[in-house]
């Protein structure tokens, strides 16, 4: 109830802002409420935070987070005009600023200067090596202008310090699924999956990054991480369905003219059982497609009969 209430709260405040007739002391409220959610706002932030700072009205305390705030706003909604007015006035507040310095590159990279935004965050980080801003700005540059090999140094030099941030490690698996570094991608992915294990998201993705590197045993691993994301969705995921039967179908196939072993011709089975029961009830129109694809595919030596699952 206290967060539903809150909620309510910022949106009638928000309301009174997008009105265009808020006082200042309503946009200077909403502005802090915004800050401190952390929430994007960028339009309304950049045109009634301009014109806050121009009113004169607000104390030394939040004078310069509404500066900061502004910039980021503009930046974002590229209005160039209003981002460099208010960072003219930080620079000459704080000329030294490896803050400040954060600011200007992010200007630049809105204006296209991507080499420029390069240069400083590179002087940036001689005075700061360690600052993570600044470390993940070089990233997004690097990453922006197709160079996945500085982007992978950028967000390495950055995990060697915060090494809990996830969604860092997720960045870095893209990098290395778009180059084709399987292996690579794989151990971001167990980096995340070690923070935060119960989320299907992390298991699955894992499961589809070794399957797509191929060979037995990483075939062998993928269709564990693909069980344990049917697992952890109760059997509703219908991705992790098609990765798991997938799976046991792939391993079958490297063990030739071998006998399958019971538990595994069991986990195929039900993989395509569930698949056919899940597409009759979410997806009627196409079950019988699914249930085709299914027993055609099936290595079972028991026949496509096993796959027939009963309407409700």
């Amino acid at each position: 109830m206290a967060l539903r209430s809150k909620v309510a709260t910022f949106k009638a405040l928000e309301a009174q802002v997008e009105d265009g007739h808020a006082s200042n002391a309503t946009i200077q409220k909403y502005l802090r409420e915004v800050r401190e959610q952390k929430l994007r706002r960028s339009e309304l932030v950049s045109t009634y935070g301009d014109k806050l700072i121009d009113s004169g009205r607000l104390g030394a305390e939040e004078l310069w987070l509404v500066h900061e705030q502004v910039i980021v706003a503009a930046l974002d909604c590229q209005d160039i005009a209003i981002a460099k007015k208010c960072l003219s006035k930080l620079m000459k507040k704080f000329p030294d600023s490896v803050r400040v310095g954060r600011l200007r590159g992010m200007a630049l990279e809105a204006s296209g200067k991507w080499a420029e935004a390069l240069t400083l965050y590179d002087a940036l980080l001689e005075q700061a090596p360690t600052n993570g801003a600044i470390l993940k700005r070089k990233a997004a540059v690097e990453r922006s202008t197709g160079n996945n090999k500085g982007a992978i140094e950028a967000l390495n030099d950055y995990l060697t310090v915060f090494m809990a941030d996830t969604d860092a490690w997720a960045e870095l698996a893209d990098i290395y699924i778009e180059t084709e570094a399987y292996s690579n991608a794989a151990f971001c992915m167990e980096e995340i999956i070690t923070a935060a294990p119960h989320n299907y998201m992390n298991h699955l993705r894992y499961a589809e990054i070794l399957y797509t590197a191929g060979g037995a045993d990483n075939l062998r691993t993928a269709r564990k991480y693909f069980a344990t994301a049917v697992e952890l969705t109760s059997g509703n995921c219908v991705r992790a369905l098609y990765g798991l039967w997938a799976c046991a179908r792939a391993v079958d196939a490297f063990k030739g003219s071998h006998k399958q072993p019971e538990d595994e011709s069991e986990l195929l089975e039900l993989s395509g059982k569930r698949l056919i029961q899940l597409y009759k009830e979410k997806c009627p129109e196409k079950a019988a497609l699914i249930q085709k694809m299914v027993e055609s595919s099936s290595v079972s030596t028991q026949g496509s009969s096993q796959y027939t699952v009963s309407e409700k």
